[in-house]
């Protein structure tokens, strides 16, 4: 059946074994195009999706259609919500972010890349935004789209950009197969050397001590924040295209264009698989803010819902 999938998985925890079924508790429909940029509003009552059709759409908790977002010219390839839940980005290929407020009125239009723009987020104290693109550069803006230093080095487009907890940092991933760190203000602290292809993810630990990257070389690297490699996560068949850790920082999810998105522990282990190799691609995959769902958005237009167990884990 399309809405339930069961999958095995290996979990070595006192020296027992367990299995656990995954299914898909619900799935959102409405775009044309496959879908490249998915978020949740931190009050869980939003999901803000952006796509190939060059349309955003806002939609509630049940998948009813709040409002379609149809100004971009083309892709809308990234999206985000302000941390107070206020405002929401959507990032595009016609080189623009836009600013909305939650209404879904426009705040304002910001030319923000010379070829496109890749990756959008908000600092987690929501006074900065942070763009990246097919110039090789990551920008900072204030929250009101006011542009205030320039990140270069990278010699291939920024595909994600990502604070530090403290909002002190920042670290781009690049199709140049690297990621580096830098201060806020402009100053490079770091060069992540260790995938073979281009890096499509790149974040902090909510503790801010290690550095998750995925690649399209199929893996996805822990890193200390001295650049030293900690645990190498082996297991895609395809592109990796998103990497995240979950909110305590126990757990990663990735997603690739194998048709699965996979959960992980600290140590590299498989805990669960989500999808069926060679149904469908996945472009992004994100928790659920009360962790209770795998989000995950595919190439065949749909945003699917996967239900952890009821604890989350």
């Amino acid at each position: 059946m399309k809405n339930i999938l069961l999958l095995f998985f290996t979990l070595l925890i006192h020296n027992s074994t367990f299995s656990q079924s995954c299914e898909v508790a619900k799935s959102f429909l409405g775009h044309t195009e496959f879908i490249l940029g998915i978020a949740e509003s931190p009050n869980e009552e939003y999901l803000l999706s952006g796509s190939k059709d060059a349309k955003a759409i806002l939609w509630n908790a049940k998948g009813d259609i709040i409002s379609k977002i149809e100004v971009h010219q083309r892709s809308v390839n990234d999206v985000a919500f302000s941390p107070d839940g206020s405002k929401f980005i959507t990032a595009g290929s016609d080189e623009t972010f836009i600013i909305w407020d939650i209404s879904g009125e426009k705040i304002k239009t910001v030319k923000a890349d010379n070829i496109y723009v890749k990756t959008i987020v908000y600092s987690h104290d929501g006074k900065y935004i942070l763009s990246g693109g097919g110039d090789n550069t990551a920008k900072l803006w204030t929250s009101q789209g006011e542009l205030i230093r320039v990140f270069k080095g990278h010699t291939c487009t920024i595909y994600q950009a990502s604070f530090s907890p403290d909002d002190k940092s920042i670290v781009l991933a690049s199709c140049d197969s690297t990621a580096s760190v830098w201060n806020i203000n402009g100053q490079k602290m770091l060069t992540l050397n260790g995938h073979t292809s281009g890096v499509s993810s790149a974040s902090f630990s909510p503790d801010g001590k290690t550095i998750l990257t995925a690649s399209f070389d199929m893996t996805a690297i822990l890193w200390n924040t001295n650049g030293d490699q900690l645990v190498n996560f082996k297991g895609h068949t395809g592109e990796i295209n998103q990497a995240e850790f979950s909110s305590n920082g126990k757990y990663v999810l990735t997603s690739a264009e194998d048709a699965t998105a996979k959960l992980w522990n600290l140590n590299g282990s498989l805990l669960k698989s989500f999808g069926e190799e060679g149904k469908t691609e996945y472009t992004s995959a994100t928790f659920s803010q009360n962790e209770l769902y795998v989000i995950v958005s595919s190439k065949e237009n749909s945003i699917d819902f996967w239900k952890l167990s009821k604890d989350g884990y």
